[in-house]
């Protein structure tokens, strides 16, 4: 016993050594994170800002083209109705609603107009970027380059994105947002441009540093546990510690009271961005719900929606700011957004007529779920409350109620449609449920309890990581003597 004590301390000394430093700025950014993501510009905000389609828009415009192929949106560039035709996750053309012509790009004083009505202030400067930057460390915006990166004038020291090729804000950042960036998500995601644009490298760094984090915490909670000895009646709370110097002492105290949290953050740190392993929970289906309920339209084999006349979507005393062409259930569909950036009004086409579409009845899901998956037993049931699995997120809002469909596959799957546009939305199966509570819960405290009381999630989240700040930072300054130690 001897023996493995002594190895597990020193296994533990080493690792410590060099990972303890990460360990502080992991729980020293992650403050921060409690508080402030990376800066993203609002899809709600640029949603609202587009200008409204106008009864003479529809008159004027031509109806999408055949030849069009991915999702097909209608809204406003400046003043002229534009088709924006997306091809990936990113990547999209825009034409010219009128004439069908393909809009090549937008000039450096488009996108000053756009960033001064947006924002409400003069322009500092303008900067044209060929690369990717700090601030939009990911590949997939690489096909909007070049950006106009606009510096505001206000006090919030706005910079607004603008892609050359679209015309679209893709990313806003405010001096406040930039630095908690820096003191949060960038060293605690290891979100350095140069390393994040290249995925699969960044990855699994981020992999590898948490499985040796995870080998840290594990070996230095066994072998904390293995050098309690028995506290005496008059021993202070602290005497089941064998240790006498200040540094030793409390490196062990605090790995023993938070050091099950260490490890269970660092472990659930590691999910963020890996898998669960299939020999662990196997996955006994490729079916995925989205891509096999959510259908892709295309306009060639959808003539009737070129004959339809769009001004019968008009009402006057909504606005229209986006028209997107749709196919749910079969039937293809227009959706028509007014006030809400995610609820749009349903219309579906049928010939060379248009109607509103007041919702999907459980009985239309029911009967599209049939032809779908006739051989497999399901429960559909209407979902009027967030669980654990169907929440908010932090860009998304989700309805409720929803229809919750749960399947009686061997990967227990569930998914839930959308009540109002008949589109599936989320879905879970068992793998994705265990690493739902092995990252997300772990990592968070992401708990249905605590999501109702953010206060309290926060306040346990400050607690654990003050402890776990604690534990590192004894544990660098005891590896900064033990590495004297070695090298003198």
């Amino acid at each position: 016993m001897s023996r493995l004590k002594n190895s597990l301390i020193r296994i533990h000394n080493f690792t410590g050594t060099v990972l303890s430093l990460m360990f502080v700025i992991w729980f020293l950014s992650g403050f921060v994170l409690i508080y402030a993501g990376f800066p993203h510009a609002s899809k709600k905000e640029r949603f609202l800002h587009l200008n409204q389609l106008t009864q003479s828009d529809f008159r004027s415009i031509q109806m999408p083209s055949s030849s069009f192929s991915g999702r097909v949106e209608l809204e406003k560039m400046n003043d002229t109705p534009v088709y924006r035709v997306y091809k990936g996750r990113k990547s999209q053309k825009v034409y010219n609603a009128v004439t069908l012509k393909e809009i090549k790009g937008v000039s450096e004083k488009y996108a000053i107009a756009l960033a001064e009505d947006f924002n409400g202030n003069k322009i500092a400067k303008v900067e044209k970027l060929k690369a990717l930057d700090q601030w939009m460390p990911w590949s997939y915006y690489k096909p909007l380059l070049p950006f106009y990166k606009c510096v505001m004038s206000d006090n919030a020291h706005t910079r607004l994105y603008i892609s050359e090729k679209t015309g679209n804000i893709v990313q806003q950042t405010t001096r406040t947002s930039r630095w908690a960036a820096r003191l949060g998500a960038i060293p605690h995601w290891i979100y350095f441009k140069s390393l994040r644009l290249k995925k699969g490298l960044w990855l699994k760094v981020v992999f590898w540093i948490s499985i040796f984090g995870v080998f840290v915490s594990l070996s230095g909670l066994i072998a904390g546990i293995l050098r309690l000895k028995k506290r005496k009646q008059n021993d202070k709370w602290t005497g089941f510690s064998p240790y006498k110097k200040f540094w030793h002492k409390w490196h062990h105290v605090t790995g023993f009271v938070f050091g099950l949290f260490v490890f269970t953050f660092i472990l659930s740190g590691m999910f963020s961005v890996s898998d669960i392993p299939q020999w662990l929970v196997p996955v006994h289906s490729n079916f995925s719900p989205r891509s096999t309920w959510n259908q892709k339209l295309k306009l060639k084999e959808n003539s009737q929606l070129r004959n339809i006349n769009l001004c019968d979507i008009i009402d006057n005393k909504r606005p229209i700011r986006k028209v997107v062409w749709k196919k749910v259930m079969n039937q293809p569909c227009i959706w028509v957004y007014r006030n809400h950036f995610e609820l749009p009004d349903v219309y579906l086409t049928k010939e060379n007529s248009i109607s509103l579409k007041k919702g999907y009845s459980k009985k239309e899901v029911s009967d599209w779920m049939d032809k779908l998956k006739t051989k497999l037993q399901y429960n559909l049931n209407s979902l009027k409350e967030y669980d654990a699995y169907y929440q908010k997120s932090g860009m998304w809002e989700r309805p409720l109620p929803v229809w919750q469909i749960d399947m009686m596959d061997k990967d227990k799957t569930t998914f839930y449609v959308h009540p109002l546009t008949g589109e599936c939305i989320k879905s879970y199966n068992t793998n994705d449920r265990w690493r739902r509570w092995l990252y997300r819960s772990l990592h968070t405290f992401d708990f249905p309890f605590l999501k109702q009381h953010e206060w309290l999630r926060k306040g346990i989240l400050l607690f654990l990581s003050l402890g776990g700040l604690i534990v590192s930072l004894s544990g660098l300054v005891l590896g900064i003597k033990w590495m004297k130690r070695k090298l003198g």
